[in-house]
């Protein structure tokens, strides 16, 4: 009975997934990926950062090495 209910929790949570979303609640620590050309020598990824601010889809983020809002 329990593997017949939790098969069909994660079926649902599984319909119900968009892989394409991503939500970021406020105050959550995020690493960033610049887009654009980017220099070989230099890391793919930024931070640490912390997220806080949400405006719809746009984040802002706080450097946490050097204080500054992006």
């Amino acid at each position: 009975m329990a593997q017949k209910t939790q098969s069909a929790l994660d079926s649902h949570h599984i319909a119900q997934h968009d892989p394409n979303y991503t939500d970021y609640p406020i105050n959550s620590y995020v690493l960033y990926t610049p887009t654009g050309p980017n220099d070989k020598l230099e890391l793919k990824h930024r931070g640490p950062y912390q997220v806080v601010n949400k405006l719809d889809s746009i984040y802002t983020i706080q450097d946490l090495v050097d204080d500054n809002p992006y």
